[in-house]
């Protein structure tokens, strides 16, 4: 009876991810969580993440709304799994998708919780960068008219450059780090949000009239995207 016992604990343990694993996988969890800012991205996002869910979580969906889906809970001992979903706002007008995956199964689930949380990731990862707009080399933030970064979109004056890759759009139209882009063509920018709305309006080959604050002096910067 013993050496049965020991056998099915070792066969049970031999069965479990070790935790340099799991850390590995929690770590590219957390660097892959899709994000969306226009509506148009976050729409096919949303769309994305609801036929994720129906082609490969264990259960059915029993909610589902603009910014949450559930399916039903997975009972007994079931290594079936069942999903959570959620969009969240965040102040720079980004949305994060993130799932939640369980089962009742003590041992695990079937597929491995963590890596179909890897999956949806780069799932709907792969969708909203097909519907991101044209990018111009350029890492923003939310900043006041004097380029201090802020929090909160209410101090926002507009996105302060912090970044310009060599050989961009941005570094050929003549753009600096310190710049505030306060508009994109006829679009206010304060946000993320507002910026990848503006963009998706423009095509690869479009001239767009960027509106900056440099040194407290504002000018237009003409960008061939």
């Amino acid at each position: 009876m013993k050496r049965a016992f020991v056998f099915v604990l070792g066969f049970l343990l031999s069965g479990c991810v070790s935790q340099s694993v799991r850390n590995q996988q929690q770590g590219e969890i957390n660097q892959t969580i899709p994000s969306c800012s226009s509506q148009r991205q976050c729409d096919a996002a949303w769309a994305a993440a609801r036929q994720w869910v129906t082609q490969n979580c264990g259960m059915k969906i029993q909610n589902y709304s603009n910014d949450y889906i559930e399916t039903y809970n997975s009972i007994g001992n079931s290594t079936n799994t069942s999903c959570q979903v959620t969009k969240n706002p965040h102040p720079n007008g980004v949305n994060s998708i993130n799932i939640t995956v369980s089962c009742a199964n003590m041992f695990g689930c079937t597929p491995d919780q963590y890596q179909s949380v890897i999956e949806f990731n780069k799932y709907v990862g792969e969708v909203v960068n097909n519907f991101s707009p044209i990018k111009i080399g350029a890492m923003m933030g939310m900043a006041d008219k004097n380029g201090k970064v802020v929090e909160n979109p209410s101090y926002s004056a507009g996105l302060v450059i912090s970044d310009i890759q060599s050989g961009s759009s941005a570094s050929k139209s003549g753009l600096l780090v310190g710049d505030i882009v306060t508009s994109v063509g006829d679009d206010r920018i304060r946000t993320q949000a507002d910026m990848t709305e503006a963009m998706g309006k423009y095509h690869s080959g479009d001239s767009v009239k960027f509106k900056i604050i440099r040194r407290s002096q504002e000018s237009l910067v003409n960008i061939n995207l």
